[in-house]
């Protein structure tokens, strides 16, 4: 009992510095990565918590779970980083974001006082490898031709019709899928012919849930959208279709004022929209709702669209988002500069 009480005096007279010095000696990295997912899941939308999750566990995949943080250094960062870049050939998209959370939790790390100079971390850079050619082909296969959107668009309308006008409204637009299936009835313009986009739906919530409808990705996402024609008509067609579900089903057809909806009333679920996308049978191409939307943009570049426009129609606030699908050339554009230069004379 003495000891117990002596022990206890010690203990109360550490200095702050000590105490945060046995911390230290104890305190590992995946520690440190855990502190910082939970600092940060307060601040940040449900979606961005699922992606820190997401990568700290491919974090901590490259790193022994008993690496005292103190020896995790930019070399042990790097390490991680350039391993997955010019080792496994993952994108340059994903390895940089790993690289981003590394960051993160470094600064984090000399906010709790573990660590003082974090300057050899924040100058860490991923250069650019050369593309390989499965890498050039997959980014081919990020959009489609007219053709191919066509056949696309018809096969999936023989399986399920709301879901293939879906698709067809995003080529139309260019709207993330989330932010389709969060538009609701008084986000359309119909003097206008535009629709207003305020939200998008949460891939990880289940069809009903309160928290399913959460805001845009950013602030660039808030927007004004013209419809076309086929755009609008499609629109109609699920709000029409909509009311006479409420009239016809009204057991089983809840209205919570969206357009984009099932037979129920609710917003399609995306991972029910991919599962269809993935039975397409398309010159092997892997068809996601992403697809479409940058076979919007690719269109818009073939109509000789300014990149800027294309932009503030997409939502996009980083040129390189829109330039990566902007700058592949189509066939058709290809043609037309043969035909150009052959006339070119002086």
């Amino acid at each position: 009992m003495l000891q117990l009480k002596y022990n206890e005096k010690l203990d109360s007279m550490k200095t702050a510095e000590q105490r945060r010095q046995e911390k230290l000696q104890t305190l590992t990295f995946y520690n440190v990565a855990d502190e910082w997912l939970e600092y940060t899941a307060p601040m940040v939308k449900v979606e961005t918590v699922k992606n820190h999750i997401n990568n700290v566990k491919r974090i901590k995949r490259a790193i022994p779970e008993d690496m005292p943080f103190l020896e995790f250094s930019p070399v042990s960062a790097e390490k991680v980083v350039y391993n997955m870049y010019y080792t496994e050939k993952l994108s340059y998209s994903y390895s940089n974001t790993i690289l981003i959370t590394i960051k993160a939790i470094i600064c984090y790390a000399k906010k709790a006082g573990y660590i003082e100079n974090i300057s050899d971390f924040e100058e860490i850079k991923l250069k650019r490898r050369p593309v390989t050619k499965q890498e050039l082909a997959k980014s081919v296969n990020k959009f489609l031709d007219k053709n191919e959107l066509a056949e696309c668009l018809k096969q999936l309308k023989a399986m399920n019709i709301r879901v293939g006008l879906a698709m067809e409204f995003i080529a139309l637009t260019g709207l993330r899928c989330g932010e389709m299936l969060a538009l609701r009835t008084q986000d359309y313009d119909a003097e206008k012919s535009s629709v207003n986009i305020n939200g998008t739906l949460v891939k990880s919530a289940c069809n009903g849930d309160d928290v399913q409808r959460g805001t845009p990705k950013n602030v660039y996402s808030y927007r004004d959208v013209i419809l076309n024609d086929r755009a609008r008509q499609i629109l109609e067609w699920f709000m029409l279709e909509n009311k006479k579900s409420a009239q016809w089903d009204r057991k089983t057809y809840k209205d919570k004022g969206y357009i984009f909806t099932t037979k129920s009333g609710n917003p399609y679920n995306i991972q029910y929209i991919n599962k269809k996308l993935r039975e397409l049978n398309l010159d092997n191409k892997k068809i996601s709702t992403h697809v479409f939307r940058h076979t919007h943009i690719s269109l818009l570049a073939e109509m000789g669209i300014p990149l800027k426009a294309i932009m503030q129609r997409v939502g996009h606030n980083d040129p390189n988002t829109t330039l990566s699908i902007y700058t592949h050339v189509t066939n058709k554009m290809k043609s037309e500069l043969v035909n150009k230069l052959k006339a070119m004379h002086f």
